[in-house]
């Protein structure tokens, strides 16, 4: 009966140090979790930089330039740390946006297709390292004309 239980305890244990090493530890979930979280704010960020210069014919000089009440706009922040994104203008069309990732993005699914302003969709990489990664946008005109100019 001794090595019955014994048994037992092994099969258990067993499958629990088998959990850990298929699906990961907890705090590897949510390290993903927090970088796929990441990864959607600046996707979002983007379509609002976008539909702004869109309507003004400018990039925003700030993320806080993108709130907008009415359409409950919020600029996101990093959700583990509540730090802002970064954001910079590099050009007259063209934008970065930064933020720091705790793990390698997955190379098996390395391209988001995402909406960008009224004429569909686009493919993006939105594949990044560990640690700080900034990804530069540049915005077509052809295909993302300013509102006013249509």
């Amino acid at each position: 009966m001794r090595y019955f239980v014994y048994g037992i305890i092994g099969v258990v244990v067993a499958a629990i140090v088998a959990g850990f090493v298929i699906v990961g530890s907890p705090n590897e979930e949510r390290m993903r979790r927090f970088d796929e979280q990441r990864a959607n704010d600046l996707q979002g960020l983007q379509y609002e930089i976008v539909n702004y210069w869109q309507a003004k014919d400018k990039l925003p000089e700030t993320l806080t330039a993108i709130q907008d009440d009415i359409r409950g706009i919020r600029v996101p922040t990093d959700p583990e740390t509540g730090a802002a994104y970064e954001y910079a203008i590099k050009g007259n069309l063209e934008f970065e946006l930064c933020a720091t990732f705790k793990r390698v993005s997955n190379e098996t699914n390395p391209q988001v297709v995402r909406p960008i302003g009224l004429y569909g969709g686009t493919n993006e990489n939105w594949q990044h390292g560990a640690g700080r990664t900034c990804f530069t946008r540049t915005i077509d005109k052809d295909l993302y004309p300013p509102l006013n100019k249509q």
